[in-house]
């Protein structure tokens, strides 16, 4: 056996060692099993529904001042549109309440 036989398989033997000590590190159950975690992580996630419901619903009413606003102007005016306005404007504020509502809902 030459020199560099021997180096050879030396060095695949301590490879072959180093990985056989990775996947029985890798084997062994955590200190935890994670829920821990999960539960703070979910914990997070709903203490962000009820900032986000006041956000939408905020913006829901600065939609529906600025909508209201505009179709007074449009009325005012003697725009035959108003109508349309009307039911654009109240739509838009109906959406954003309902979606405050659904993210209340997923966020629980």
């Amino acid at each position: 056996m030459n020199y560099r036989t021997l180096f050879s398989a030396k060095r695949l033997a301590s490879i072959a060692a180093l990985l056989m000590i990775n996947a029985s590190a890798m084997a062994q159950p955590a200190a935890g099993n994670g829920a821990g975690a999960l539960n703070g992580a979910a914990q997070t996630i709903r203490g962000y529904g009820q900032s986000a419901n006041t956000i939408v619903l905020a913006i829901g009413v600065i939609v529906g001042l600025v909508g209201g606003i505009r179709v007074y102007s449009k009325w005012h005016n003697g725009d035959p549109d108003t109508m349309k306005a009307v039911t654009g404007w109240f739509g838009a504020s109906l959406f954003l309440v309902a979606v405050g509502t659904i993210l209340q809902a997923f966020f629980g």
